[in-house]
């Protein structure tokens, strides 16, 4: 690049901060910015290739570099709008990781390889690997098989987190014993391990003549490939400039592919990243690349920081330089409120009668629900909350999730319930009956061949009676006697039941008969994942009770929850949503529930992880952000104490109107001219 600081690109609709024209003008050839959320990390890239290319960098040798397709379309939106022309955009590579990954091997294999982009279509070969599984080992290991569509989830989700983190291409692993490896990767199961071996050979991986790939496995390929291949490694394109884009989900196979990249030609490199949004661990994302590995593997590297955030205001920028112990700040003349709402933790409905108050509030207020979003924990807070707003009359929506009456735990009570009543009619949703019964089979552990499966929820759909034949030919015949002989009992006690009984009392005892518990930690393979289960058993067990539903009730009660949530309008309606899956979302007014001492963090979670979950949370706010939290101090989430509020908010308000007078200063020039 030129020697000269001085910016050659000039962006519309925008006037740089120092801070970007810093990164805008930079020489060193690697360098990385530490970015606050909503700190325009997007349009600093964009900032940065634009100068590229007034320095004499042709288009066709950028390459930018994101995760997904939305961040893919975010850098050639915000390419567009500081000016760089629809053309010239058309001629630089812009592309997600995987995706790029794909292009390369298309170009060195010779044979055609299909490309799934959803788990549905990679059953099939999950299946096939798994019974070849069952063949080589039931002699010799004490395997567990299970075909179960859940089971299958969970398998292909474990086998990509293996995949990005390249466990399996370790040195004391590739080397030791099915024990040594067991010992290696203490969060899988024996057979889980054989399976993801068996499967990579029924995908061709292991050979590389791949017969498929689905998501990641391209990056995964591509570093197997050359990793260890120097002349192959030759081949890759040449790029003068490379720049990539939310490096804080960054894993190991990126990291080596995107090393690999930078090497090739020793193009400038420039990654934005926000070092305390890294919470897709469950992924292979580590806060070592951005803090240790980028350094490790360029020495020279240079920060630089980018603190200003234009989504929210003064007093959250505070709020979080006090929480992460970092410089923020806020771009805006406007200001993000903060309320910290107490309730009593002694009481159930506590927390979520103080979340109504503050929707009703943000009403009273002009606002349209539809700018606010709860944001969860975990999925099993959820019970009580659209209880609240059901109760209510408040419409939701989800983001990635769905209502807890559609989560396998609560579909296998509502399975037993209906087993026990002889009626599945009650359920008007032919796929909903399919679910149930799918639930029911996945929770009693009966294993069933895959097309047998298919075929029985196939009929249970259509011919809600068959479910009575569930009981007699195929549970009271199951391989796991065990399980079947609990679940059967569980069944006969519900029948046994007065129609007037409380549902909360009877599914209290059917789960400690069936041992939910027990069955969640077995079946699940990630253990907070079994734990969520059993906390939202439990959520709906005391939900259940307080409402004074009636085994005869039930299904009316449960029906009338489903048919409100379909019935409410779309844009009216509140967002609930898990905070791992609103990273890069925004919105107005953000209520944050249940931040309890042992609800966030939860307990046994990784201290930073949960600490940058709680960041992401509070980050999405633009307008106004509430947190609901026990009156007792010492019962409180210890991440409010750090936001320190009181102090935080007073140099925010101050901030705000020095803000505000700058603005008005400014106008006040213009009209003037």
């Amino acid at each position: 690049m030129s020697t000269t600081n001085a910016p050659q690109f000039t962006p519309k609709r925008i006037a740089p901060t120092a801070e970007q024209t810093a990164i805008q003008t930079a020489q060193q050839r690697v360098i990385l910015i530490d970015a606050n959320a909503g700190a325009a990390k997007t349009t600093t890239l964009a900032l940065r290739i634009a100068e590229s290319m007034h320095r004499g960098r042709a288009p066709e040798k950028i390459l930018g570099l994101v995760f997904t397709a939305a961040a893919k379309q975010a850098l050639k939106l915000r390419l567009k709008e500081i000016g760089v022309a629809a053309p010239l955009i058309a001629r630089m590579t812009i592309a997600t990781f995987d995706d790029y990954a794909r292009t390369i091997l298309a170009g060195l294999e010779f044979h055609p390889t299909d490309t799934f982009d959803s788990y549905e279509a990679m059953y099939p070969y999950a299946i096939q690997a798994l019974e070849q599984v069952a063949e080589k080992y039931a002699e010799r290991y004490p395997l567990t098989i299970n075909a179960s569509n859940s089971a299958i989830m969970q398998f292909l989700k474990l086998q990509l987190r293996t995949k990005a983190r390249m466990d399996f291409h370790r040195p004391e692993f590739e080397q030791g014993s099915i024990e040594d490896r067991l010992f290696l990767l203490p969060d899988v199961s024996l057979t889980s391990l054989l399976w993801m071996a068996e499967y990579e050979r029924v995908r061709g991986g292991d050979t590389g003549e791949v017969r498929f790939r689905a998501a990641f496995d391209a990056t995964y390929d591509l570093v197997r490939l050359m990793e260890d291949d120097e002349e192959l490694r030759a081949s890759l394109p040449e790029f003068q400039v490379i720049v990539a884009d939310e490096l804080h989900d960054l894993n190991e196979a990126s990291f080596r592919f995107l090393t690999m990249l930078i090497r090739r030609s020793g193009a400038f490199f420039c990654g934005a990243g926000d070092k305390d949004q890294v919470i897709y661990t469950w992924s292979g994302a580590d806060h070592q690349f951005l803090r240790e590995r980028f350094g490790a593997e360029f020495p020279k590297l240079q920060s630089y920081p980018l603190t200003s955030s234009y989504r929210y205001g003064p007093e959250l920028a505070e709020a979080v330089a006090s929480l992460k112990a970092k410089e923020s700040a806020s771009a805006l003349a406007r200001g993000t409120q903060i309320d910290l709402l107490t309730y009593d933790a002694a009481d159930r409905d506590a927390c979520t009668a103080q979340l109504v108050a503050a929707i009703r509030r943000w009403n009273a207020d002009g606002h349209d629900s539809g700018g606010v979003a709860v944001l969860l924990r975990d999925r099993d807070q959820s019970v009580r909350v659209e209880n609240a707003l059901f109760q209510n009359n408040i419409g939701y929506r989800f983001v990635e999730m769905h209502s807890y009456l559609a989560s396998q735990e609560i579909l296998m009570l509502r399975a037993l319930v209906a087993l026990a009543r002889r009626n599945l009619h009650w359920v008007g949703s032919a796929q909903r009956r399919a679910d149930i019964f799918e639930a029911l089979v996945f929770f009693t552990e009966i294993p069933y061949q895959r097309d047998e499966l298919k075929q029985a929820k196939i009929d249970i759909a259509n011919y809600p009676e068959m479910l009575e034949g569930f009981l007699d030919n195929h549970l009271k015949k199951s391989a796991n006697n065990e399980r079947a002989s609990i679940t059967a009992q569980a069944v006969e006690y519900l029948r046994g039941l007065d129609d007037e009984m409380p549902v909360g009392v009877a599914l209290e005892h059917v789960v400690q008969l069936m041992k939910l518990d027990e069955a969640a930690r077995r079946i699940y393979v990630d253990k907070a994942q079994a734990d969520v289960v059993t906390r939202s058993i439990a959520g709906f067990i005391d939900v259940c009770g307080e409402a004074e539903v009636t085994l005869a009730a039930f299904p009316e009660w449960l029906a009338a929850m489903e048919q409100a949530l379909a019935d409410s309008a779309q844009h009216q309606r509140v967002t609930i949503a898990c905070i791992d899956q609103i990273k890069g979302l925004e919105y107005a007014h953000v209520i944050m529930p249940y931040l309890s001492a042992t609800e966030f963090p939860r307990l046994g979670a990784a201290a930073l992880e949960e600490q940058n979950r709680f960041y992401v949370g509070i980050t999405r706010a633009k307008d106004r952000l509430t947190l609901l939290a026990p009156a007792d101090n010492g019962a409180a989430s210890a991440y409010i104490a750090a936001m320190d509020l009181a102090q935080s908010g007073a140099l925010g308000t101050r901030l705000l109107r020095t803000a505000q007078l700058r603005a008005e200063i400014a106008r006040q020039k213009a009209q003037s001219r």
